[in-house]
């Protein structure tokens, strides 16, 4: 097949003028001298060589349901960052299901990735033996992992978190500091270790405030509103004398909410509940939701930056701030405006 020299003796210039004219950079090129290149490099059958496809650049994420309003935050400001990065995203969801994450994790351990992202749902008593999993697996490729909503400091690994121990310590404290003695829990799975802190954070306050922790006050569901309305129910069918509750986040706040109501109580007069991640729709509900603000859509921002960092030694655990919002649901006259941008 002939090649660029060819088309040069064909046309009677040199190698160089030819490979600025079939490079599409013959800025100082003639149109006499274009065209005869161009004549000759079809006369004698020339062909330019394919040009190879630039590599996509891919990171995976994992999140327990995609669907949330609180992980479509996250996710959004994932895209949105990777997109102007230059990457393309690779989704997994796991439906709170380990099993399921496990299977998209080995499902793309064969592609090629620049980064991974789980927010994993990891039972606590697996999880040491997972993480190195997850670094055998991927730190031997050279590819970062970034767990999100969890604290790690290992090598080839990053995070973005929340304190989820202060951030249940502090929701808890609000109600304490209003006078509330019969604070219920509703938590989240028994085996999720962010249940765990959220617990401790609970317990934490009641501590603080000389209230005795009651097991009969805590009951668990699995962070959807139907669980916190059954928790709830629960709960109020054994301790009528509950004066507030907390939830581990706002959707099962939401469901307590409903449960509070349909036994003919009111929210916050009889009442009060307070919920965590600030959901758009938390401030849209009657009466408003009093909640712990949770920076979704900057953890996933801070998530991708983290990954482009390709230095281990730079790479590290990022915790982000969340402040406390109050609302009517334990505070009647509090201001009440809907996050419409959010939603």
């Amino acid at each position: 097949m002939p090649g660029m020299r060819e088309v040069a003796r064909e046309a009677g210039v040199s190698l160089s003028t030819v490979s600025a004219v079939l490079s599409g950079s013959e800025k100082y090129v003639s149109e006499e001298i274009r065209n005869k290149v161009l004549l000759a490099a079809n006369k004698i059958g020339y062909r330019c060589p394919a040009k190879k496809k630039k590599a996509e650049k891919v990171i995976a994420v994992v999140l327990p349901n995609i669907t949330s309003t609180f992980f479509s935050s996250l996710l959004s400001g994932i895209e949105d960052t990777a997109t102007d990065e230059g990457y393309t995203l690779v989704f997994g969801n796991s439906g709170y299901h380990f099993s399921k994450e496990r299977r998209f994790i080995s499902m793309i351990q064969k592609q090629s990735l620049q980064g991974v992202m789980i927010d994993t749902v990891c039972p606590i008593t697996e999880e040491n033996a997972y993480f190195e999993e997850l670094r055998r697996t991927f730190g031997s490729k050279d590819i970062p992992v970034i767990l999100l909503e969890r604290k790690i400091q290992e090598p080839n690994f990053g995070s973005v978190y929340v304190d989820h121990m202060n951030n249940a310590y502090q929701a808890t404290k609000h109600l304490v500091q209003k006078g509330y003695r019969s604070i219920a829990h509703v938590a989240g799975k028994a085996n999720n270790p962010l249940t765990v802190l959220r617990l401790n954070g609970y317990r934490k306050a009641l501590e603080e405030g000389g209230i005795p922790y009651d097991k009969e006050l805590v009951a668990s569901g699995d962070f959807s509103p139907n669980s916190g309305y059954i928790a709830m129910k629960k709960i109020l069918g054994i301790r009528s004398d509950c004066m507030a509750v907390f939830a581990a986040n706002d959707q099962m706040a939401i469901g307590a909410m409903k449960a509070i109501l349909s036994e003919g109580k009111r929210v916050p007069e009889d009442i009060a509940v307070v919920g965590i991640d600030n959901l758009s729709v938390s401030s849209m509900i009657s009466p408003s939701l009093t909640t712990i603000n949770v920076p979704t859509y900057q953890m996933g921002r801070t998530a991708v930056k983290l990954l482009m960092d390709r230095s281990k030694e730079k790479r590290r655990s990022v915790k982000l701030p969340c402040n406390l919002i109050v609302r009517r649901s334990t505070d009647l006259y509090a201001g009440s405006e809907w996050d419409m941008f959010g939603w």
